[in-house]
């Protein structure tokens, strides 16, 4: 990984952005996470759901559900 001056400033803007990311991670999360057991959802609705659950846990800290 080359650490440019673009890159650099794109990881800053990421990192600034974290917390409004997670924040709106977990309300989705809390909006729709019920729906993900519901086995009329499409493979993808399923897919995102589970992605959208691991970057919550990987972001506090927790294990990832598998």
């Amino acid at each position: 990984r080359e650490d440019t001056p673009e890159t650099l400033e794109a990881t800053a803007r990421l990192i600034a952005a974290a917390p409004e990311l997670l924040a709106a991670l977990i309300a989705m999360e809390n909006h729709f996470g019920g729906l993900t057991d519901n086995m009329m959802l499409n493979v993808d609705a399923t897919s995102a759901s589970k992605a959208v659950r691991a970057a919550i846990a990987k972001a506090r800290g927790e294990a990832v559900p598998a």
